[in-house]
């Protein structure tokens, strides 16, 4: 029987759980002396000019050595990150995978030119504003201070940025920045009638099939057979049960059950296609 702390664990969903997992696991590298920060930060001449391509990966996991800020950014993660593929992703598990890559890739970009050597702390701080706008009206008691709408929650930690660090937070308003034109793409575009109820950064294909996930606007697979069939009379449209109906109009109604057949609607759904190839 797994232990409460294993039990906990394994109950996160996957995405946030492996983040999780490489962030303690390159932390306790670095806290051994295994790796120096140094060999963990991306700059695109060391990234690209000398073949380090695990700066890549590594900017987004390291949060620091163990300290509250540490620990503070990790409880964002549990917190948000999770409640995000629970939530709003429940359903989209490759659609989850796919945007936090797009964000990493876009802070790949924006990185250098603010100054960014780590990226964590801006891809938490994105992950936060995400959530936020899907938890819009929810209400958080920031640092055990004031209470303040979801919405604004990610202001309120630039605020207190500000007030004790001295210093305009420029690397958290550039990631809010990129989380929100993520929440305004994914959640925000296809709502509008101008989008024809389209989003424009879906997951691909190949991702959905091996996460699981329907495909977009339910498109079939090459190797489907759509059939069809007839739809039960609990499903027929417009058929309606009433009690009252005059004795004649029913009468009528079974005189025309022949001509009704002929006109029956049918139910289309997909099947996998049989394999016809002949045996020796």
């Amino acid at each position: 029987m797994p232990s409460p702390l294993e039990d906990w664990y394994l109950r996160i969903p996957i995405c946030t759980r492996v983040y999780l997992t490489s962030i303690v696991a390159v932390t306790l590298a670095v806290q051994l002396d295994w790796f120096t920060p140094h060999q963990l930060l991306y700059t695109p001449t060391y990234t690209f000019s000398k073949g380090e391509y695990w700066r890549l990966l590594t900017t987004f996991l390291y949060l620091g050595r163990f300290s509250l800020d540490m620990f503070l950014n990790m409880y964002f993660i549990i917190q948000y990150c999770r409640d995000l593929e629970e939530g709003s992703y429940l359903t989209r598990p490759a659609d989850f995978a796919y945007h936090m890559v797009l964000l990493g890739v876009t802070l790949l970009v924006i990185g250098p030119i603010v100054g960014a050597y780590f990226l964590s702390h801006m891809f938490v701080t994105a992950l936060t504003y995400v959530w936020s706008r899907y938890h819009a009206h929810v209400f958080i008691n920031f640092m055990g201070l004031v209470t303040v709408p979801a919405a604004y929650f990610p202001w309120a930690m630039v605020a207190f940025s500000l007030v004790v660090e001295g210093a305009w937070p420029v690397n958290e308003c550039v990631a809010m920045g990129v989380g929100h034109c993520l929440w305004f793409l994914a959640d925000e575009w296809p709502k509008r009638p101008e989008s024809g109820g389209k989003t424009l950064i879906s997951a691909p294909a190949v991702l959905c099939r091996w996460l699981g996930q329907d495909l977009p606007g339910n498109e079939t697979d090459d190797d489907d057979v759509v059939v069809e069939e007839p739809l039960p009379v609990y499903a027929e449209p417009d058929h309606q049960h009433n009690e009252d109906v005059n004795v004649n109009v029913a009468q009528d109604n079974i005189d025309d059950d022949d001509d009704d057949d002929d006109n029956q609607p049918l139910l289309r759904r997909r099947v996998p296609a049989l394999n016809t190839q002949d045996h020796d």
